[in-house]
């Protein structure tokens, strides 16, 4: 029961990610007009890890390798992700790229599937092949050809899928907090690499200080806190289905708040992630007691 009531939680908690995500797109939209995309990157992520600076002062940073090692890896995913995703934005439409990022969805349990040598459940297989349909209907609209910022934005999604396979792996090896700090630091430094390539255009407006408030403590620092915590009760592919949901959110924000309309076909897409999110949940063995950066069992 008490097990249920973690995995419950767990899946709650990257609800609510997924819908802040969802809700961050109008706001980045926004501040890209006063604001440079590596630029924002750059101050999103610094914020964002001094915002997790108070939790952190028991955190062995420097003192324990392994942890390092490991943030510093899951960083360069995360940072491939949404650079990729930033650069292929300005060469494609913004359905086509968050189809194309969603489908990350399927890439886990591919991935899963080509690090363990064994094929994935054929409930897997449904679960993430609805998913990926709804996220079609949902998001993709026009031409299906893909475009130089289609492949970058195709990219991005491998980046994000590496990310939450490799969270999945070392996240019961580490402390939630030490392992999110890390990768957070790895993200602002390179995004701080870029800068010098990239004009020094920067308005602070209130939109742009907003935008940043916005993504750096609640779609970042508190965002990929809950993520690696959850990790440790929920598969792999459970989060990827689960975090598929942020299109959802996001087209539902936008009716709510932006006065789009959502019609029968984006509705259907909606209901096909929800399914997909429901028949991708699976118990998985009961992870271990984090031991300060100890597991034996760790190749």
């Amino acid at each position: 029961m008490v097990r249920v009531g973690k995995e419950l939680v767990a899946a709650l908690g990257l609800l609510s990610v997924a819908a802040v995500w969802g809700a961050t797109f109008y706001f980045v939209r926004e501040a890209l007009q006063d604001i440079l995309p590596f630029h924002f990157l750059f101050y999103r992520f610094m914020a964002a890890w001094i915002s997790l600076l108070p939790w952190a002062r028991k955190a062995r940073l420097f003192r324990n390798r392994r942890a390092l090692l490991h943030g510093c890896a899951a960083g360069l995913f995360l940072f491939g992700g949404y650079a990729f995703q930033t650069v292929g934005l300005q060469y494609t439409s913004a359905s086509k790229a968050a189809f194309i990022t969603g489908l990350s969805v399927v890439m886990v349990p591919l991935m899963e599937a080509a690090i363990k040598r064994k094929a994935p459940p054929i409930r897997i297989v449904v679960a993430t092949t609805l998913a990926a349909a709804g996220l079609g209907l949902l998001s993709l609209e026009g031409s299906l050809a893909l475009s130089y910022g289609d492949w970058l934005v195709f990219l991005c999604a491998l980046c994000f899928a590496g990310h939450v396979v490799f969270i999945d792996r070392v996240t019961r090896l580490h402390g939630s907090t030490e392992l999110a700090l890390i990768q957070l630091v790895t993200v602002s430094l390179l995004s701080a690499s870029f800068l010098p390539w990239e004009p020094s255009r920067v308005v602070w407006s209130a939109r742009v200080v907003e935008a940043l408030v916005v993504t750096a403590v609640l779609a970042t620092s508190a965002a990929y806190l809950i993520q690696v915590r959850a990790q440790r009760y929920l598969s792999a592919s459970a989060t990827a289905v689960i975090l598929a949901t942020e299109p959802v959110f996001g087209a539902v924000i936008a009716c709510l708040f932006g006065g789009e309309i959502l019609g029968p076909r984006q509705i259907l897409g909606c209901a096909l992630i929800l399914v997909g999110m429901v028949g991708v949940q699976e118990r998985r063995p009961r992870p271990r007691e984090f031991t300060g950066g100890t597991h034996r069992d760790y190749p």
